[in-house]
């Protein structure tokens, strides 16, 4: 049984339709991805799914007691809250079954009864249910897995930054109970490390989810299937993204040839009709007329194949206007930051012509920073830095996209060369995704993704032959990156850029700059290999000495790991027995005669379960590592 299923659904805004008959359902094993362009209705959806939003046709079937949690782009939080506060209350159930527990154990103390017994141990059984043991230990993990210490859990919200708070919404949406998680572009405002954490966790949960996501390579490590929305329909793909543009392709392919197929046969079915009318005339025959109506009937019950639109391609093509030297930029013990705030010293790195340079790091590292220094914002705290000559920067900020607003997206671009042609400035824009009625469009009225391509069509008019970009695939869709990419690709100037898109940066990038402890390495390691969960972030210089294919495992080192398992195991077995055995106890009536006996008991208790989750989890790790030298090991 699905545990939300959607029937025939149809919805429109005004003329705009977005679903026409679509069917879609959520099983207790889903892991979907959501794509489509923007404005297709992959938001819509969530919100038919949550309710917030009720369809003009069809119905949502959602099985009883389904939790659902929605993960929303932008962060609703309670500003005077201290980050514990505002988590915690994730769980008014925990909040709720504590307070009763509590006053249970108080109650007891002096009322022994067979009645008050029975209420403290069903309170037990449910807030066993709930995880009500395990909940502040789980939200340690999760706290501190977000890169929130225990330092800045009494800090109130309105004090951390737009990254930080989306991080908080993140914790306080994973650690509600769930029964199907939605999540809309989750890997917005975070940076790699934590792209990367959330991928993990995504990993080793056991509900459904699904995600609406630009990140193709997030998509592909954490989906099965994916749901393409296109011309108000739904197109199932059981594999992950690159599955799915494979046999997307395949597909418009093949309808295409069924389309024409099918095109030929009701040609041919409509001239024999047609023929037959016409002996039927000449021939005053009932017969022929007959076979007309039959043929008639047959071409009536066909389900005609839909002509595969298709879809608009944007051919992006950034040309600069003039070469640059060899020497684009040269930094030389270069410090560079804010008084009080240095985040990066002693920095030697150079910018040649056509370099194209990922910078990565976490968030505040200094990245932004960076882009400024070298587009000339700020000055460095020390060294020197040395622009090239010729250089044309066109700069690329997503969080500072200036636009006149009191223009309209025809006139942004006219300004730029007020003596072309109309048909020059719209033809343009076109390849942008701004036609018709758009154009007209003030630019203080465009969503932030329209405001996103239109500052990246005027900067492309520009011509520069130093790109600086700053998350410039943030607001675009999958098919505007995929453009943007190309053009990149073909461009024959510089580019320094700053993204979160795994994809998008392996593809572009031919040299990164890794931000760790105030230092900037220049580094040929994978993005996956830099900022994966659990990996060891150890920085290989792009110059490097060959290392030996094998690792050496020291067999000392394999037995004392060997050891280390073992002895958990033991540890796990042990505080079982100490949780049955206080459990007993609580079976004893005379146990609640004690009042400090039951306080010690509970503590105990919830102890043991707490250790118990943190043991397994250290085991888990134990045992990777175990498994991963073992295997080395034989192969010495």
């Amino acid at each position: 049984m699905s545990l939300i299923s959607i029937s025939n659904i149809s919805h429109s805004f005004g003329d705009n339709i977005i679903f026409k008959n679509i069917n879609f359902a959520i099983e207790r094993n889903s892991r979907i991805g959501l794509v489509g362009k923007n404005g297709s209705g992959k938001t819509t959806l969530f919100n038919i799914i949550t309710r917030k939003l009720f369809p003009e046709k069809g119905e949502v079937h959602i099985a009883k007691n389904t939790k659902i949690v929605y993960l929303t782009q932008e962060p609703e939080l309670n500003d005077y809250q201290t980050l514990y506060e505002c988590v915690l209350e994730s769980r008014q159930d925990y909040i709720k079954l504590s307070a009763k527990l509590e006053a249970a154990e108080h109650d007891l103390s002096h009322d022994h009864t067979q009645e008050s017994l029975k209420r403290y141990s069903n309170l037990q059984q449910k807030f066993e249910q709930i995880n009500g043991y395990n909940f502040r230990t789980e939200m340690k993990l999760v706290l501190t897995g977000l890169k929130f210490p225990q330092s800045v859990w009494e800090q109130q919200v309105e004090r951390f930054s737009g990254g930080e708070k989306t991080r908080i919404q993140l914790a306080k949406f994973l650690l509600q109970p769930f029964d199907v998680i939605l999540l809309d572009e989750p890997t917005n405002h975070l940076d790699m490390e934590m792209i990367y954490w959330l991928e993990a966790y995504l990993k080793k949960i056991d509900k459904p989810y699904v995600i609406i996501s630009h990140d193709r390579h997030f998509l592909d490590k954490t989906v099965t299937k994916i749901i393409e929305i296109k011309d108000h329909s739904f197109h199932r793909y059981s594999g992950n993204y690159t599955f799915y543009k494979e046999e997307s392709g395949k597909r418009d392919i093949l309808q295409e040839k069924e389309f024409k197929k099918q095109q030929k046969k009701l040609k041919q079915m409509d001239k024999q009709i047609k023929q037959y009318r016409i002996w039927g005339k000449a021939r005053d025959s009932e017969v022929m007329y007959r076979r007309a109506k039959e043929l008639e009937k047959r071409l009536d019950k066909i389900e005609q194949i839909e002509k595969p639109l298709k879809e608009r391609s944007i051919n992006l093509s950034i040309k600069p206007a003039r070469r640059s030297g060899n020497d684009v930029y040269i930094l030389e013990n270069i410090s560079f930051g804010f008084p009080g705030n240095v985040l990066a010293i002693n920095v030697n790195l150079r910018i040649n012509y056509q370099d194209r340079i990922a910078v990565l790091g976490s968030n505040g590292c200094g990245k932004t920073t960076l882009l400024r220094m070298l587009n000339k914002e700020i000055e460095p705290l020390k060294g020197n830095s040395k622009k090239g000559a010729s250089l044309h920067i066109g700069y690329y900020d997503q969080m500072h996209l200036v636009l006149d607003n009191t223009l309209n997206v025809k006139e942004t671009i006219w300004q730029l060369v007020p003596l072309a042609a109309k048909g020059y400035v719209y033809s343009y824009l076109a390849k942008f995704g701004f036609a018709g009625d758009n154009l007209e469009k003030q630019v203080s009225m465009l969503s932030g993704g329209e405001k996103a391509r239109l500052y990246l069509a005027k900067l492309i008019h520009e011509k520069p032959n130093f790109l600086i970009l700053d998350e410039p695939t943030n607001h675009l869709d999958l098919s505007m990156i995929a453009s943007l990419e190309e053009a990149l690709q073909n461009y024959e100037g510089t580019i320094v850029f700053v993204s979160h898109d795994t994809y998008f940066i392996e593809k572009i990038a031919d040299k990164k700059w890794f931000f760790h402890n105030g230092a900037i390495t220049e580094t040929e390691d994978s993005v996956e290999m830099l900022f994966s969960f659990n990996q060891e972030k150890t920085v290989k210089p792009k110059k490097r000495k060959p290392r030996s294919k094998n690792r050496k495992v020291n067999p000392i080192a394999l037995e004392k790991l060997y050891q280390e398992i073992v002895s958990i195991q033991k540890q796990i077995v042990s505080h079982k027995k100490e949780i049955t055995s206080c459990e007993e106890n609580f079976m004893n009536p005379a146990t609640y005669k004690n009042q400090q006996k039951v306080k010690t008991l509970t503590k105990k208790l919830k102890t043991f379960k707490s250790e118990i989750v943190e043991m397994k989890l250290k085991l888990e790790k134990l045992d990777h590592e175990y498994l991963k030298l073992s295997m080395l090991r034989e192969l010495q």
